[in-house]
């Protein structure tokens, strides 16, 4: 019997990749345990795109359909001009089908999270493990041992990163190399979709770039809420996380100038319901791995949301992970397999969405989405691994 079929994986960070990596592991037979450092293993955030190319990993593993049902299929996305609320461009969910085969979803993120969860518990009801905080690991010929603050440790024949921008795998084993403030704060909020006006509400989706600025909503949740964030360039952030509050003010002075309808956005914020926090950055990697652990997701090439491809490149990583395990014979073969398809479009994807974040906020130039890159092109289920 080769050791594919007898590969106990173990996966830091209980987010949507860690997630979407434990269910394509389980599918094709593999034992997975996922370790969470926080009390309770849920998503944070708002809402995020996701596109043809993550919907495509989603229907392999079994829960796209349940996604779908839960989230908004986006009809028309338009770029508005900031000041004047003028659209510039208008790209429906019918142009998207007919060029990339699948219409994009607005998607809150806890759903996703959620959908995800429910199908790894159900292969297996005792593989996820909270309050388990990473500080280390050993690794020999055999095998990898982890390391928790707790005092206790685990054992396994591979190690996955997959515990985000901040990753403690990774500055493991790529130590002085933390994150670096990116220049940009970003604000954050759900609205229930009574308290958005009515010019937004008919267009749905709006992208707004301004010098400096960006706005960006769409809905959730088949049209219940409008998620709305907002990145705005600035020279220095102290704190960290993504629950700092925010007032409706400081948001709005952030986006002076901007269209009224979008401005009256902001200030219909129910109290208590928007944060902030500072988008940080790393330098794309020379390698992922190291012997028998490797690191996924933004923990191996953070994502700016300058492309709306963060939460997608992961979903990808789990799959074709989990693919390359199928493949192979050994660890180290399915590690070699994963990383030499993945690191090219990681690193693409993450430089790209850099670029993107300089030329959304500079109005001349010329944007490109990620469907403009081609980036919805990609399958997943099909890539040779």
């Amino acid at each position: 019997m080769t050791e594919k079929f007898n590969a106990q994986v173990t996966i830091i960070g209980g987010g949507i990749g860690g997630m979407a990596t434990a269910l394509a592991l389980q599918r094709r037979g593999f034992q997975v345990a996922v370790y969470e450092r926080a009390k309770e293993i849920r998503e944070v955030g708002a809402g995020v795109i996701i596109t043809a190319n993550a919907r495509r990993a989603l229907h392999d593993l079994g829960v796209d359909e349940k996604l779908e049902a839960l989230s908004s299929t986006i009809s028309i996305f338009h770029t508005c001009h900031f000041a004047t609320g003028e659209v510039l461009r208008a790209v429906s969910s019918e142009d998207i089908r007919r060029k990339v085969g699948i219409a994009s979803l607005g998607v809150y993120r806890a759903d996703l999270h959620s959908v995800l969860m429910a199908s790894v518990l159900a292969n297996d009801p005792h593989c996820l493990h909270a309050s388990s905080e990473f500080v280390g690991l050993e690794q020999d010929e055999t095998g990898v041992t982890v390391k928790f603050a707790s005092g206790a440790s685990a054992r396994s024949d591979v190690v996955v990163g997959a515990d985000g921008n901040a990753s403690a795998v990774r500055s493991f084993l790529f130590p002085g190399e933390a994150p670096k403030f990116a220049g940009q704060v970003a604000f954050r909020s759900l609205i229930p979709y009574a308290l958005v006006p009515a010019s937004v509400r008919e267009r749905g989706s709006i992208m707004s770039a301004g010098p400096g600025r960006y706005l960006l909503c769409y809905p959730l949740r088949g049209g219940q809420i409008m998620n709305l964030i907002g990145l705005v360039q600035s020279g220095e952030w102290e704190e960290e996380g993504w629950t700092t509050p925010a007032t409706n003010e400081e948001f709005a002075q952030a986006f002076a100038g901007y269209e009224p309808d979008l401005l009256e956005l902001i200030h219909r914020i129910p109290q208590g319901e928007l944060f902030k926090w500072g988008l940080r950055d790393r330098e794309p990697l020379q390698n992922w791995t190291v012997g028998r652990v490797t690191t996924l997701g933004d923990a191996a090439h953070p994502m700016t949301p300058f492309l709306g491809q963060g939460a997608c490149m992961a979903i990808e990583d789990g799959l074709i992970l989990a693919r390359a395990f199928a493949a192979s014979s050994t660890v180290q073969e399915a590690l070699g397999r994963y990383e030499a398809v993945r690191k090219p479009r990681g690193t693409l994807v993450q430089l790209a969405s850099r670029e993107e974040g300089q030329t959304l906020q500079d109005p001349s130039k010329k944007r490109r989405t990620a469907q403009d890159r081609g980036l919805m092109d990609y399958d997943p289920v099909s890539v040779p691994v």
